[in-house]
């Protein structure tokens, strides 16, 4: 009796993927069990540790290594050959028996099913919401946090080839570059070579990319971020990061530059913040110059990207005298 009942479970199980399955694609919006593989290539694996035996929340099981096609995303069974083990073990945990502790690796608030993807299954069904665990804390050279899906993973992946040409993290292991939009790193690293460049000049031989990078970082990127921060300037931009405003920032100045404005920082971020609010531009001196006491002058002097200066001096000249 308690057989029939264990493979009907199993076909109710089945049933409910196909029908949960059949109304995402409906949808549009069906999401697979994350796989494991995936995110170690677009993250990549920087160091894993054994985090313990714990009792987890299934509900933020969310991940298979090996198996992301043998379950849907809610650990629901879609292969007809898993009816027996499945069948065995829905019995066994209805009467109470023990079962052993799975194994999993935990990343950025998810846990990737290594062993015990049938128990997790069952445990689902039956309506628990805790299973014991044996974790492997792992560590990824890009940090993921909260939702994984794809734009993430490919954001994750720009961000590692950024970090693997630049050593950032490795230089400046503090240092968290984020963006919101894809592409954005390519930017980010046009601008550091643009620094390389100077630092060349000024320095009278090659600078070593990662040298670069670090110095951007701590000359470039760095102080307008404590404007940023100190300003309180992201509130006027939800969705949007540092280095989001990094860009936007640095973007600006150039465009105040062409125009043979006050450039700068200051200027920059002044300009923009008009701008969002609707002031006519450009806003008068007397403005300026209070906004700029405001913002406090430049902490020092912060060079645009080679490429950009060439453009705008290339542009200036054929435009000739006014």
């Amino acid at each position: 009796m308690k057989q029939l009942r264990a493979r009907a479970d199993f076909e109710t199980a089945r049933l409910q993927s196909f029908l949960r399955d059949t109304g995402l694609l409906l949808r549009r919006d069906a999401k697979p069990l994350l796989s494991f593989d995936d995110v170690r290539r677009a993250a990549r694996l920087d160091g894993q540790a054994y985090g313990g035996l714990k009792e987890i929340p299934i509900a933020d099981i969310r991940g298979s290594v090996g198996r992301p096609t043998d379950f849907d995303a809610t650990f629901l069974p879609v292969r007809p050959h898993m009816r027996q083990r499945w069948a065995q073990l829905d019995a066994a945990m209805r009467r109470g028996e023990a079962v052993p502790p799975i194994e999993v690796y935990h990343l950025g608030g998810v846990y990737f099913v290594k062993d015990g993807h049938h128990r997790v299954s069952v445990a689902r069904q039956l309506g628990w919401k805790t299973i014991k665990a044996r974790v492997i804390e792992v560590r990824t050279r890009a940090p993921l946090t909260g939702e994984i899906d794809a734009a993430t993973l490919l954001q994750a992946r720009e961000y590692v080839d950024f970090l693997e040409r630049t050593q950032l993290d490795r230089t400046r292991p503090d240092a968290v570059i984020e963006v919101s939009r894809l592409g954005r790193y390519d930017r980010i690293f046009e601008e550091i070579l643009g620094h390389r460049y100077f630092l060349g000049l000024q320095h009278g031989r090659e600078v070593d990319l990662a040298e670069a990078a670090a110095s951007w970082y701590d000359n470039v990127y760095q102080p307008i971020a404590r404007l940023i921060r100190e300003y309180e300037i992201l509130q006027h931009f939800p969705g949007r990061t540092e280095a989001d405003l990094y860009l936007w920032i640095t973007a600006r100045w150039l465009e105040l530059s062409r125009s043979a404005q006050p450039a700068g920082p200051a200027e920059a971020i002044a300009d923009i913040l008009f701008e969002t609010e609707g002031v006519p531009r450009p806003p008068s001196p007397q403005t300026l110059a209070l906004l700029r006491r405001w913002l406090g002058p430049p902490r020092r002097v912060i060079e645009l990207p080679v490429k950009l200066v060439r453009r705008v001096r290339t542009r200036r000249a054929s435009a000739g005298p006014a």
